[in-house]
């Protein structure tokens, strides 16, 4: 008798060990603080399942995100659960930092509906590593009410470059007749090299051309983005219907010649809608593609892929938090910011239904691209440089495609 209590009594302290060993608390990391509540509301839902599986937050500045990362990895302190800047997944899967998920992954039902052109930097050799997670697209946004005082229609904006050369020329005025403009069709970009990724790469794309292949060879170098930034010259020199100043403006002068009816169409984002709106509220405006080349609309996705860093000791509880994380929740977490969401089917919401602008980014997701290189930050320096230049005159356009080709190669090596 006493040796089955104490055999009840060792099973009893087993299983209460077991239970302890078993609650984990995983450390989750991102740069915005919308995510903190993705990671609440996850803690909320285990409680209430009465599981011991938690999450902890730490947010991470933007100029830390792959510096902290790295610290991390040296120390073999990695966090569970990682949502990074996605240009910077290339680099860091093709070092083995982040966990093999296709299984899970192409399970989802809704991985078929994720972009992709995203989801590409968060895959190598046919394996998945991380999802599309919060997401911003650069679009074209346009003065319904410049539109209509220039005789255009203003639910029509332009979709091709002939037809944006040709709207940009009518709304350019001289208002008082003494030679200086006083608003301009539209405004270029910009003083920073992300400003030319963000805003320049999608017409270069919609023109067939691209600055990286698929495998992330270099091939600026072509007839396509040579006569992109023809085109852009073009519209500062030969048409006069963007400021030569805009080649060097930030986004702030760019967004505020917007809102102040200096320029009829301005390169935004999803991050525009809101302030628009705040900041002119009586401006009636629309939300598109940028004008299309030779080929289909593009448009830049920038934002973050989620992932699960290799050295978790945790894998299948991170799944449960990235099952989580990819769900509806996101709804609640985002869009009431109209933050872009990665998953078209959940756009259908109270938050994004209320502002009519906010339709046009369903559409304009599936079209989202963005570069698939190891070094993507460390091509600023060329892009800003040459293309800027040309823009400013300084250099020919096609030299200024050639050099700035050479150079990135030069980086890639």
């Amino acid at each position: 008798m006493k040796k089955k209590s104490l055999l009840l009594l060792l099973i009893v302290v087993l299983c209460s060990l077991t239970i302890f060993s078993s609650d984990v608390v995983l450390k989750v990391w991102g740069r915005l603080a919308n995510f903190e509540e993705i990671v609440d509301m996850f803690n909320v839902k285990m409680e209430k399942e009465g599981k011991s599986l938690r999450a902890e937050f730490v947010q991470v500045p933007y100029d830390q995100l792959v510096s902290k990362f790295m610290a991390a990895l040296g120390a073999k302190k990695a966090p569970d659960v990682y949502a990074l800047d996605l240009v910077h997944f290339p680099y860091f899967i093709s070092i083995g930092a982040f966990e093999d998920i296709t299984e899970w992954a192409t399970t989802r039902d809704y991985f078929d509906e994720l972009p992709e052109g995203l989801l590409k930097l968060g895959t190598r050799d046919e394996k998945v590593f991380a999802l599309p997670y919060e997401i911003d697209l650069s679009t074209m946004i346009w003065n319904k009410d410049m539109f209509k005082e220039a005789g255009l229609d203003p639910e029509n904006p332009p979709e091709t470059w002939d037809e944006l050369i040709d709207a940009s020329q009518k709304l350019t005025k001289d208002f008082d007749g003494d030679g200086v403009i006083d608003q301009y069709g539209i405004a270029l970009v910009g003083n920073d090299a992300g400003s030319y990724m963000f805003w320049f790469m999608p017409w270069v794309w919609s023109n067939g051309g691209s600055m990286f292949d698929d495998n992330g060879n270099v091939v600026f170098n072509s007839p396509e983005s040579k006569e992109t930034l023809q085109l852009w010259y073009d519209l500062i020199h030969k048409y006069k219907v963007a400021p030569v100043s805009s080649a060097q403006w930030s986004f702030a002068d760019r967004y505020n010649a917007f809102i102040s009816g200096k320029i009829a169409m301005f390169l935004g984002g999803n991050f525009s809608v809101s302030p628009i709106m705040n900041d002119a509220p009586n401006m009636d405006f629309g939300v598109t593609f940028m004008p299309r080349g030779s080929g289909d609309f593009s448009t830049f996705g920038g934002g973050e892929l989620i992932g699960i860093p290799s050295q978790t000791k945790h894998k299948e509880e991170a799944l449960e938090f990235l099952e989580f994380a990819m769900s509806d929740a996101m709804i609640e977490a985002y869009a009431p910011d109209l933050m872009l969401l990665p998953r078209p089917s959940l756009y259908n919401n109270e938050y994004y239904n209320a502002i009519p602008q906010m339709e046009a980014f369903a559409e304009i997701l599936t079209k989202a691209k963005t570069p698939y290189t190891f070094k993507y930050n460390q091509i600023y320096d060329p892009v800003l440089y040459y293309l800027q230049g040309a823009l400013l005159d300084k250099i020919g356009v096609d030299e200024a495609i050639e050099k700035c080709d050479e150079k990135i190669r030069e980086i890639m090596k």
